[in-house]
C-alpha cells in the first residue's frame, strides 16, 4: 500500500520544515519511524514525495501482438531467438508466450 502524497507532504512539512523529530512524527501519524527516515532521506535527495516504483510493475517492452505474429512466421524459432528481436531476455518471451497460451513444446524429429 502506497501513503497518499498528501500525508507524505504533511509529515515532512513536519519534520523538515517545522523541525521536529523522525520519533514524534511516528507516534503522532501513526507511521512507522523507518517509513518516515526513507520518506526524508528521499525528499533531501531528489526534492520529491512521489513513492519508489514498485519492483516488477514496470511496463512490459514486448507487444504481445507483436510476438503472436512473430512466433506464428517463425515457429521453429527458439525463445532466445525471439528476445533478441524485441530485446528482452528469454524469461521475458516465456512469460508472454504463457500470457498468449502458447506453452507447447516443440517436437524435435530426427
Amino acid at each position: 500500500m502506497s501513503y497518499s502524497k498528501d500525508l507524505r507532504e504533511s509529515v515532512i512539512k513536519f519534520v523538515i520544515k517545522e523541525n521536529n523529530s523522525m520519533r514524534s512524527a511516528s507516534m503522532i501519524f501513526g507511521i512507522h519511524y523507518n517509513t518516515i527516515k526513507e520518506w526524508v532521506k528521499i525528499f533531501k535527495e531528489t526534492g520529491k514525495l512521489s513513492p519508489k516504483p514498485i519492483p516488477g510493475k514496470q511496463p512490459t517492452k514486448i507487444n504481445l501482438f507483436s510476438l503472436e505474429k512473430q512466433v506464428f512466421e517463425h515457429p521453429d524459432w527458439f525463445q532466445h531467438e525471439h528476445a533478441k528481436i524485441f530485446k528482452v531476455t528469454q524469461s521475458a518471451i516465456s512469460k508472454a508466450l504463457a500470457k498468449l497460451g502458447i506453452t507447447y513444446k516443440k517436437n524435435i524429429s530426427l
